[in-house]
């Protein structure tokens, strides 16, 4: 059997007269969801007892725009287009494979593969398409409607696997768990075959090509030093917590590599020429996790973490934490656990260039203003001096931070007492770290995305029909009217905190995108 696993074109979204995209458009990330399926197939399919032979393909390099819709968002229109190489430059290897594999994390690509099963099945009719990821877990029925077969809901590796053995024999589906067809739904997922990460064998980077053409580190451009190739990496799933907007709990029970795991990986990272680790996972220190009499969930979860990352480090890789790193956890019983932060943020420079940690993602989230909705957050007071901790003491100057506005509690004033909140961490951070200092506030709206707590309990207050419009769904574009803003007044108030605290050529360096109109030259 020939299977195809496509990473669909990349989503963008232009306001009329305008040429800057207003989500940011990161489609030379290194690639890691479908060369990590593809190490699962590869190694299901020797326990299963049948063959097939895979095939990524990346429909996202390449920088033609295919405008397919425009949306009203506001006094705007917005062109819709598909950034990559066009579906028809495809015809020939679509026509090749049996089964069809399409990805889809985040809402606002639906449409996008959506149209590229609907493509398939015009090229050609008796293949087998199957879509899987985030979005699909939690609406199988947009993508059955439009040209899928079947939906895997939840960890693919081995159910996909299931699927295709099946797809390869008689064709009945109906002993697969966590699977949605026309015919049969899947109700709650099934979460005994989630995977152990210690049986994950390392990335089919075989099947991506030339590495060094994924430049993008996640956050604008590294330090001086900072060598290729990227890899985009995670040695847990899930996490500790279950944030209202998140959608972490959906990918089941926290679970994590041990450190001999962990050292398979790195092998065969430096084996493909990988020098830097871009951290994608929900919340690394979630090893460390206590419960509320102060007691670990995990009894080695602190010691594993010490060997993992100084493993790394004589191994001589450098990395971010692209997806944010819970800081307040390296301050524990009212003492700063400096050991842990060594080992995670320790750095050095030299001759041939970084080892050790960058720059770090800081999840501010809301600061708890108003309402706790992230009981992971510590005070104000708290956060600032472990974020002084982390600069002055362990030279982690690039700090990142992402922030979340548009909750319906949220006032001006509210939002208000938190940009000055930023400017204070932003001004304090700045006397302390000088020159070496290098802060960027990522300013996010509330996205209400399928699979997470916050979709089910304030969906009432979607301004789009999503099914007819999945493209607002981004961290990037509001979506929502709430009792103190319509949905295009939050988004503008992203824009003014953007401004404020950014300059302009930092935002453009850093996300190259719309950051309202450009100021008037006197």
């Amino acid at each position: 059997m020939k299977v195809n696993l496509y990473y669909a074109p990349f989503p963008s979204q232009i306001f009329r007269g305008y040429d800057e995209p207003i989500n940011t458009e990161r489609p030379l990330n290194p690639k890691s969801a479908l060369p990590t399926l593809a190490a699962g197939l590869r190694m299901f399919s020797e326990e299963m007892g049948f063959d097939c032979d895979i095939e990524i393909v990346d429909m996202q390099l390449g920088r033609a725009r295919t405008y397919y819709k425009t949306i009203p968002y506001g006094p705007h229109q917005m062109d819709c287009f598909r950034f990559g190489t066009p579906f028809e430059a495809f015809v020939e290897k679509i026509r090749e494979a049996d089964i069809h594999g399409l990805t889809c994390n985040f809402t606002n690509s639906a449409q996008i593969t959506a149209d590229l099963a609907t493509f398939i099945k015009r090229v050609s009719p008796g293949t087998f398409i199957v879509a899987g990821g985030v979005d699909p877990t939690a609406r199988p029925y947009y993508y059955l409607e439009r040209g899928v077969d079947l939906v895997v809901q939840g960890e693919g590796e081995w159910v996909f696997s299931r699927v295709v053995q099946e797809w390869g024999g008689i064709r009945d589906f109906s002993e697969i768990p966590n699977i949605t067809t026309t015919s049969r739904a899947t109700r709650k997922t099934d979460m005994s075959h989630i995977l152990d990460m210690n049986s994950l064998k390392p990335m089919a980077l075989d099947l991506v090509g030339d590495l060094s053409r994924f430049t993008d580190t996640a956050e604008g451009p590294p330090p001086d030093g900072v060598r290729t190739n990227y890899i985009c990496w995670e040695t847990s799933r899930g996490c500790a917590w279950r944030c209202s907007f998140c959608t972490a709990p959906s990918r089941g029970r926290y679970r994590f590599m041990s450190p001999e795991s962990v050292e398979k990986h790195l092998k065969h990272f430096r084996a493909n020429g990988i020098r830097t680790i871009v951290w994608q996972e929900d919340n690394p220190l979630s090893r460390i996790q206590q419960n509320g009499t102060g007691r670990s969930l995990y009894d080695s979860g602190r010691e594993e973490l010490l060997d993992i990352f100084r493993m790394i480090r004589d191994y001589g890789f450098s990395w971010e934490f692209a997806n944010g790193i819970e800081f307040g956890k390296f301050k524990q019983g009212g003492r700063f656990d400096h050991e842990l932060a060594q080992a995670l943020l320790g750095n050095e420079k030299s001759a041939d260039g970084w080892v050790g940690c960058y720059r770090v993602q800081i999840p501010l989230d809301n600061m708890n203003i108003v309402k706790s909705r992230f009981p992971k957050l510590l005070g104000f007071d708290d956060q600032v001096d472990i974020l002084a901790t982390m600069l002055t003491d362990y030279g982690v100057g690039h700090q990142t931070y992402d922030l979340f506005i548009g909750y319906p509690e949220q006032d001006a004033a509210a939002i208000d007492q938190f940009n000055d909140y930023c400017l204070r961490i932003k001004d304090e951070l700045g006397e302390l770290g000088g020159s070496e200092y290098h802060p960027y506030f990522n300013v996010f709206n509330l996205s209400l995305l399928p699979g997470a707590r916050d979709y089910v309990t304030l969906r009432d207050l979607l301004a789009f029909d999503i099914d007819q419009h999945p493209e607002v769904i981004g961290i990037f574009l509001s979506a929502i009217n709430t009792p103190h803003f319509s949905y295009y007044d939050i988004y503008e108030k992203r824009l003014e905190m953007t401004n404020s605290l950014n300059d302009r050529e930092m935002h453009r360096l850093y996300d190259g995108i719309y950051a309202g109109a450009a100021p008037t030259e006197v």
